[in-house]
């Protein structure tokens, strides 16, 4: 063999990697999905339904760019499905049911909903552009173990990402909302998330989070770790809007707020009571923040503060939903605290 062609054989051999980025491989995707034809599917929903069954390995399906109206049930039998977009901007699943404009219960408003364990997105926009007005509007419902979400948006306003259960990871991801925008009962971890806070209805306060987590002995919580918290531009020229870091759903809600960046449009309380329930023992802690917003001085006397690392660790990738034995290796994540 010359010389050239051995050059030519390496470079073909390496181009994948190349063509996808540094620690980024290439998978062939088993079903492609185009709007205008050309793939093996026009909707994301056929290709889901195509995919096999109860299977143990990732079924990889390609969305080319383009906005898919559709209403996308990811059932339990469809294990291990891994949707890759062209990116936030391009590739966008889109619906606009809610409970405001429907009269349905908040799960069933979702444009997504995910019920499979091993489900993977990457480089997609779930939305929900039902309206501040209509209240409650889920752009994604995950509701299933080792759940994956990288580079991905999220864009609605009120419930708009429903962690409702299962060990989740957000990486890199962006989330849009007003109130309780990230919620549910789901153990979840957000790692380099940007998370903005819309302008509401008049009269109305924004709550970031709110955890649903009902008994003591359960594992289940919210996580930021290392997140961006501000507001979007319409808020912030509001000036008079009053936004919390969340409020307890649940009797014995669950969130943290660690090592991330909190501008300065945060209501110095931090947190903030459901309005119709008591508070039994909610858990709610903030460890090493920065930005105006993360003055610990005004905190709600039922929330705590701490400094230690060791009471932190418990709430990292490792420890909180054992994301060093199921993450996937393509997926970039630190397993501890910040450095």
């Amino acid at each position: 063999m010359t010389t050239g062609a051995m050059w030519f054989i390496a470079v073909i051999a390496i181009l994948p990697l190349l063509l996808c980025g540094e620690g980024q491989q290439m998978q062939t995707p088993h079903a492609i999905v185009t709007k205008d034809g050309s793939g093996n599917y026009t909707t994301i929903t056929d290709a889901i339904i195509s995919a096999p069954n109860n299977s143990v390995n990732k079924y990889y399906i390609k969305i080319k760019q383009g906005t898919y109206y559709e209403y996308i049930q990811v059932d339990k039998w469809k294990t291990n499905i891994v949707l890759i977009g062209e990116g936030m901007d391009n590739t966008i699943i889109s619906g606009n049911k809610s409970y405001g404009g429907d009269g349905i219960t908040t799960s069933l408003t979702a444009t997504v909903g995910v019920n499979g364990k091993g489900f993977m997105a990457r480089d997609i926009t779930f939305r929900n552009d039902a309206g501040r007005e209509n209240q409650q509007a889920v752009a994604l419902r995950a509701e299933a173990e080792y759940l994956t979400f990288y580079r991905c948006r999220f864009d609605g306003f009120q419930d708009n990402l429903y962690t409702k259960e299962g060990r989740q990871f957000y990486r890199d991801c962006e989330i849009f909302g007003t109130i309780d925008f990230i919620c549910g009962d789901a153990t979840a971890m957000f790692q380099n998330c940007l998370i903005e806070a819309r302008l509401p209805l008049p009269k109305q306060y924004n709550t970031i989070t709110a955890q649903q987590r009902e008994y003591w002995n359960l594992t289940t919580g919210i996580v930021l770790q290392n997140c961006t918290l501000k507001a979007t531009d319409e808020l912030e020229k509001m000036g008079n809007v009053t936004t919390f870091l969340g409020r307890p759903w649940g009797n014995f809600s669950r969130t943290v707020v660690m090592q991330s960046y909190i501008d300065h449009f945060i209501n110095p309380r931090g947190w903030v009571e459901f309005i119709t329930e008591l508070l039994v023992q909610p858990f709610y802690l903030d460890y090493e923040n920065r930005g105006p917003g993360a003055i610990t001085e005004g905190r709600v006397e039922w929330a705590s503060v701490t400094r230690d690392p060791e009471v932190a660790s418990n709430f990292t990738v490792r420890y909180f939903i054992e994301g060093d034995k199921w993450i996937s290796a393509d997926v970039p994540r630190y397993l501890d605290l910040h450095e």
